[in-house]
């Protein structure tokens, strides 16, 4: 009896092996198969763009069964200097602070599928964006591929940046460090071409929002220089902004990440 009982059992238990050797066992990510260095695609080095236009970002992806979904996004790198993926990445790069953001899903089949994702630029957007896409295939695998947009603009206010604290901010690696208690010289330019009405200097708080040296109101905008007096009792995160606004009443608010100990 309890041979007979194990046969159906046997038979079974060989028949959900069966069917888990037919399923799951597509391993393969699906792959951008564009072509390196592709102009507007996300194999592109970097993407150049001007604010207040558009860009058509293309590219051709593959799997060796078959593609699902290619998500779109496309968000903001303020906040440090320029870190992409090799080691001679450097410099301080201003944003105009924009909350300009992208993120688009696009269904897609079948081993090879193209799309363009057609995308309108603000003009309140300046600096570097991150340009991430993720694919999908049916089975559940997932490549991801990241580049970065250049957005140029001429139509806010635009600050340099020549010296901050003695150093050149283009050689910068990583936000800056700054003491407690240390004065901080800063040094550059602020120029539109309609005219600089006005432009102040302000260190943040980042967790309270708080001005803690600041706002200080430029007189000089083709070249300044502050001095940027860092309390003795703070330390933690802090941002430096710098706000214009140009004689044809266009403003802009940029600046970048500052640790204090």
């Amino acid at each position: 009896m309890m041979k007979n009982n194990m046969l159906p059992l046997a038979g079974c238990v060989g028949m959900a092996l069966a069917l888990a050797s037919c399923q799951g066992t597509d391993r393969e990510k699906p792959t951008v198969c564009t072509g390196l260095g592709a102009t507007y695609s996300v194999t592109a080095a970097e993407i150049d763009v001007l604010a207040d236009s558009h860009i058509d970002l293309a590219d051709v992806f593959c799997d060796n069964e078959g593609l699902s979904q290619v998500r779109y996004d496309i968000h903001n790198g303020a906040g440090h200097a320029h870190e992409a993926s090799g080691e001679d990445d450097h410099g301080l790069v201003l944003h105009s602070g924009t909350e300009w953001s992208v993120y688009e899903l696009i269904d897609v089949s079948g081993t090879e599928a193209s799309t363009d994702l057609h995308v309108e630029v603000p003009n309140t957007a300046r600096g570097v964006w991150h340009f991430i896409v993720n694919v999908l295939d049916a089975a559940g695998n997932v490549s991801t591929y990241n580049t970065d947009i250049h957005v140029e603009n001429t139509y806010m206010p635009e600050f340099t940046l020549t010296s901050v604290g003695g150093e050149d901010p283009n050689m910068w690696h990583g936000e800056p460090t700054w003491s407690a208690g240390s004065a901080v010289v800063v040094s550059g330019s602020v120029t539109d071409e309609d005219g600089i009405a006005s432009a102040e200097l302000s260190l943040v708080d980042e967790g309270t929002e708080l001005a803690v040296w600041g706002p200080v109101s430029l007189t000089e905008f083709d070249a300044f220089t502050d001095t940027v007096e860092v309390p003795a009792n703070v330390s933690g995160e802090f941002h430096f902004e710098m706000t214009a606004t140009c004689n044809a009443g266009v403003s802009m608010e940029t600046g970048f990440h500052v640790e204090v100990e």
